[in-house]
């Protein structure tokens, strides 16, 4: 009968110390299928913003000359009325020359 009793005395330590594992197991793989998934995300964002750019791109080549310098000239202006940036002073000058 000794055997007996410490055979169930080293089963249960056992299970003692497998059960922290066992529960810790499916958080784990939640954890990783969670961080896969938002890996994808971010590398279809990621083809999402190459396949915008390259559509710029194509859409600027097909413009001619001077409505790429149109679309620059207004893109710089754009920025820098977003920045809240008065333009140069000569700039300004020649502008309100332009504009008479």
């Amino acid at each position: 009968m000794p055997k007996m009793k410490s055979f169930r005395y080293y089963a249960i330590i056992a299970l003692i110390l497998l059960m922290p594992l066992s529960s810790c197991g499916p958080g784990h793989k939640a954890a990783k299928a969670q961080r896969q998934s938002e890996r994808q995300v971010e590398q279809r964002r990621k083809e999402g913003d190459r396949a915008m750019q390259r559509a710029r791109d194509n859409h600027l080549r097909t413009q001619s000359r001077e409505t790429r310098k149109r679309m620059k000239e207004t893109r710089k202006r754009s920025e820098r009325l977003n920045k809240q940036q008065k333009a140069p002073f000569y700039v300004r000058w020649f502008d309100a020359i332009r504009r008479k």
